[in-house]
Formats: structure tokens, C-alpha cells, sequence
């Protein structure tokens, strides 16, 4: 088959170095995989992050609709915003639970500004949410906007 030590040598240093550029291979194309799937769910991102002002801009003047006491009117903005945050929610957003009294997280809340706080228990907490912040796929685009007690 070989006819000398040298060939057989040759052929095994040959065979090595297919195996590692075949497993090379394999490993960039699971990457590439992995990659290309992450895109395709992240795709929408930045139109999702442009989308959530005009979701922000329906509670603002839903929030000041209610003062009027208009019925009606509350209830048909009330309706469009939860339809619109529906269509949201079906492409992978989800809305970070951020309320006041919780502990101030840096990997969820982003400061805007702290405030002294008028009882002790309220230091490190949030005291008010000015802005909601969001899931995208399990992968934070927007942190929620708060005011800390200090």
C-alpha cells in the first residue's frame, strides 16, 4: 500500500489536517447559522425602537384625555393602543414590569435623575417611571426610564 515510512507519515499529516479544516467547516457553518437566525429575529429592531415613541405618545395623551373625563374618547384611544401594542407584542416586544417601589436595577432601569427620598425604605428605589422600557426576543432595546430615591 505505502511503500515507504515517509508516505505513510505524509498521508497521516494530510489526514490530520482534513479533519481539522472538515471540523473547522462544520463549526463556522453552525456559526454562521447562529448568526443568520439572529439577524432574522433582531431584523426589526430599529423600525420596533422608531415604533415604541408613537406607543409612548398614546399613554402620554391617554394620561391627559382621562383629566377630561371624556368616556368615550378614553375608550377608543385605550382600544387603539392596546391594538397597536397587540401587533407589537406578535413580533417578539414585551414590555419591562417597572413600577414604583422596586429596587433600582442597573441591567433593566436607566436613571434619569434621583430625587431625595422622603422615607428611608425608599433609597435605592424607584420612585417614578417616566418611561417604559422593552423586550425585543429576550434582548433588552430600551431600558425603562426612572427616578431613584437617594
Amino acid at each position: 500500500m505505502y511503500k515507504n515510512k515517509h508516505e505513510l507519515n505524509e498521508y497521516n499529516a494530510l489526514n490530520r489536517k482534513y479533519l481539522r479544516l472538515f471540523v473547522d467547516f462544520e463549526n463556522f457553518k453552525k456559526r454562521i447559522k447562529k448568526e443568520k437566525l439572529e439577524i432574522i429575529n433582531n431584523a426589526n429592531e430599529t423600525l420596533l425602537l422608531d415604533l415604541l415613541s408613537v406607543l409612548d405618545d398614546f399613554s402620554r395623551s391617554l394620561k391627559e384625555i382621562k383629566k377630561s373625563n371624556n368616556v368615550p374618547l378614553i375608550q377608543g384611544i385605550s382600544l387603539i393602543k392596546e391594538k397597536f401594542y397587540k401587533i407589537l407584542k406578535t413580533k417578539g416586544l414585551k414590555k419591562i414590569k417597572t413600577k414604583k417601589g422596586d429596587v433600582f436595577n442597573t441591567d433593566l432601569h436607566e436613571a434619569i435623575t434621583q430625587v431625595k427620598a422622603s422615607l428611608d425604605e425608599l433609597k435605592g428605589k424607584v420612585i417614578d417611571v417616566i418611561e417604559d422600557g422593552y423586550y425585543l426576543n429576550n434582548k433588552i432595546i430600551r431600558y425603562s426610564k426612572v427616578v431613584v430615591g437617594n
